[in-house]
């Protein structure tokens, strides 16, 4: 950051710093760089003068580390927050401004006619003289030229109107897309954020809006990073899926970057804060929803293509027209009609209002893309743990095996499984609590072994808690002579977790994971919205994923599936064609969701899944997908729709026009009414609601 040093005194230094002229005015955001200084007494920053007054001890070291701070500390000052909020009231007077002078101008004087006709139209001329000088001829430039021919003709009415319906299109557009990204912006920001951080030495929780750049920020084993920052202190295990899609978590040290959003699966971390708040990449969820019109749908932009392609043809139908019968009235009145309007003010309307309608029922859609790809959709993969069953499993039964005993078991898998924020752990150490049994922390550290299992010491001996596959095939445990008992709870279907002791099966604890209420009825309306598959991905054993998949109806499913089998899974079925949507919500189905066409997660389920999905299930069950593909499905159908009305329309006034029977004023009138009425209906309401699945 660059600086100038104005006044520098033994206990005060006043520093004016080199910021863009348009910057947040949050004072606050600078002076807490400083506020955790030992020896800095009061701070104060004059955003209008950008100085930043500092009293201080005197202390010269002290004096150093502000001005390392300055200096170091990169700053990137966005716009005010309310900028925004500024062009729509720029659009909103601009539209008021040009319906006061339409309203006008029958008193307006006759010679002054001209002129305030020309200063109604002067942006939208503006607009088009822009397009031409970046060689592109598109509807601004064909605005701009209906508009030109009318004032040279005299005719200031038609000017009038048309100055006025654009100038309202482009409010009603702007004040939509602004709601909207408002309305879905407060739907995803999650309340009572905190993180721990040191200052002068010590530790203090704060909230996640208080991290200032430069604040070192402590990061434990389970917990989400909240800042983009690098790491001066520690060494973890990082599961970065939701940033680069790779499956297993990655070593972080001193020196090495981590961002925000993705989860210490294991050790201790201080960070450097680098970026916060909106400045972190966790906030391109958040920015990907206030800037949705960026992630359209191919029918929008189809239709804003052609819309735009439309318009070269607009000025040769002119030109024929005006060849051929000498009439410049007519030649004006095809300029008058254009398509592009129309189309590009109601298609984005349509998926804006989409959106709306799900984040009311409790579905964020993450962009007009997603929302397409969500009615198309063929073919649905379920993860089954958590998402097709309740994500609250119970401990059913444990079993001892080769002279261990139960209590021993229980106790101490709780005393290693307490430290992952798991289901199934958190299953085992209720259970643990429930029967009394109290474990002391005797164990060694404690290894996850992603998608696997767990391993560490108790009193010197190597415990392992996992899959089968985790202690049969990997570490090569025999389970052999008791897979008849264990056999029985597969086929009853309930999953297995294993115990093994020095390399001994020590017992086997029975999981009871109940599938959600009305899961059949669920699919059953999954496949009338037009699904051809419905697939499981497990990574429980065989038995139990077929028990479930009988139960449920499910013909096809995969079992002990570890995660980049459930990717490949994914890019084999879009490789064949199909348009996949994918829902879970572990770290396990973080590269699953985000390889999918759509990838749809549940607000209970992992931060990497929820920052991976494309739509993200609030305060709904599954059902919410239904709903959400109704209405998805519905607003493609308006779209279709819409764009049909509009060929229709507007080809019907072109050729009235052409043949004399409307007056370029009625046309144009006409026309934009139109627009405004097309646009209008995109906004009804989507009736469809599923308030609860019944069978």
């Amino acid at each position: 950051m660059n600086y100038r040093i104005v006044h520098n005194l033994p206990q005060r230094i006043r520093i004016c710093l080199n910021l863009p002229k348009r910057h947040t005015q949050d004072n606050s955001r600078i002076e807490r760089l400083f506020s955790a200084i030992e020896g800095v007494q009061k701070i104060s920053f004059n955003y209008r003068t950008r100085s930043l007054l500092i009293r201080y001890n005197g202390n010269s070291n002290v004096r150093d580390v502000l001005l390392k701070i300055i200096k170091e500390t990169p700053l990137t000052f966005v716009r005010k927050e309310n900028f925004k909020q500024d062009i729509l009231e720029q659009k909103k007077k601009a539209a008021m401004l040009a319906g006061t002078l339409l309203i006008a101008r029958p008193i307006i004087p006759l010679i002054l006619a001209p002129v305030f006709a020309l200063y109604g139209a002067m942006p939208i001329f503006k607009k088009g003289l822009r397009a031409i000088l970046n060689k592109h001829l598109n509807v601004d430039v064909l605005d701009s030229t209906a508009i030109g021919i009318s004032l040279v003709r005299g005719d200031y009415l038609t000017v009038s109107l048309i100055t006025f319906f654009l100038k309202v299109g482009n409010y009603l557009e702007e004040r939509i897309r602004q709601k909207s990204r408002e309305s879905l912006s407060k739907m995803f920001q999650r309340r009572d954020e905190w993180a721990w951080i040191k200052r002068n030495g010590w530790e203090m929780r704060v909230n996640l809006k208080d991290i200032a750049v430069g604040d070192l920020v402590v990061v434990r084993t389970g917990s989400s990073i909240p800042v983009d920052g690098i790491v001066v202190e520690g060494v973890a295990l990082v599961n970065q899926s939701s940033m680069t899609g790779e499956p297993l978590p990655v070593p972080k040290r001193a020196g090495l970057m981590v961002y925000a959003g993705t989860v210490l699966e294991e050790g201790l971390l201080t960070i450097k804060s680098l970026k916060v708040s909106d400045e972190t990449r966790v906030s391109k969820i958040i920015k990907v929803i206030e800037e949705s019109e960026g992630l359209k749908a191919d029918v929008q932009n189809y239709a804003e293509r052609l819309a735009n392609r439309i318009v070269p043809y607009s000025f040769l139908l002119s030109g024929l027209i005006y060849l051929f019968t000498s009439n410049p009235l007519r030649a004006v009145s095809v300029l008058l009609v254009d398509y592009s309007c129309a189309i590009k003010l109601s298609t984005p309307l349509t998926i804006m209002s989409a959106m709306i309608a799900a984040s009311r029922r409790g579905v964020i859609i993450k962009g007009g893309r997603f929302i397409e790809k969500l009615a198309q959709a063929n073919i649905f993969v379920f993860d089954k743990t958590g998402t097709l069953t309740e994500a609250k499993p119970k401990v059913f039964d444990l079993l001892p095996f080769n002279g261990f005993d139960r209590e021993y078991i229980l106790k101490n898998v709780a005393c290693v499984e307490e430290h992952f924020p798991h289901p199934v752990a958190t299953a085992v150490v209720k259970r643990a609590e429930e029967e009394g049994l109290v474990h002391e922390e005797n164990h060694a550290e404690v290894e996850y072994v992603l998608a696997h299992g767990i391993a560490s010491r108790i009193e010197g001996k190597r415990i392992l808690v996992g899959s089968k596959h985790f202690i049969y095939e990997d570490n090569k445990v025999d389970v052999k002579c008791e897979e008849p008992v264990i056999k029985d709870f597969m086929d009853k279907g309930y999953s297995i977790l294993y115990v093994s002791v020095e390399n001994k099966l020590a017992g086997i604890i029975a999981i009871e994971d109940r599938l959600r209420e009305d899961l059949k009825k669920f699919l059953s309306m999954l496949k009338a919205s037009g699904v051809e598959r419905i697939i499981m991905l497990t990574g429980d054993n065989d038995t139990t994923a077929r028990n479930v998949a009988n139960r449920l109806g499910i013909e096809e499913y995969h079992a002990q599936i570890l995660p980049e089998g459930k990717t490949e899974i994914i890019k084999n079925l879009k490789g064949n064609g199909y348009v996949v949507a994918m829902v879970g919500d572990g770290i396990n189905d973080s590269p699953s969701i985000s390889y999918a066409d759509v990838g749809i997660s549940m607000k209970h389920g992992a931060d990497i899944a929820k920052e991976a999905c494309d739509i993200l299930l609030l305060d709904r069950g599954l059902e919410g997908i239904i709903e959400a593909r109704k209405i998805s499905q519905d607003a493609i159908s308006r779209i279709k729709k819409n764009f049909r009305y509009i060929m229709g329309i507007n080809t019907t006034l072109i050729g009235l026009g052409i043949g004399g029977m409307i007056s370029p004023v009625l046309s144009a009138l006409i026309h934009n009414a139109t627009t405004l009425i097309v646009s209008a209906s995109t906004l009804k309401p989507y009736k469809y609601n599923v308030n609860k699945l019944t069978n």
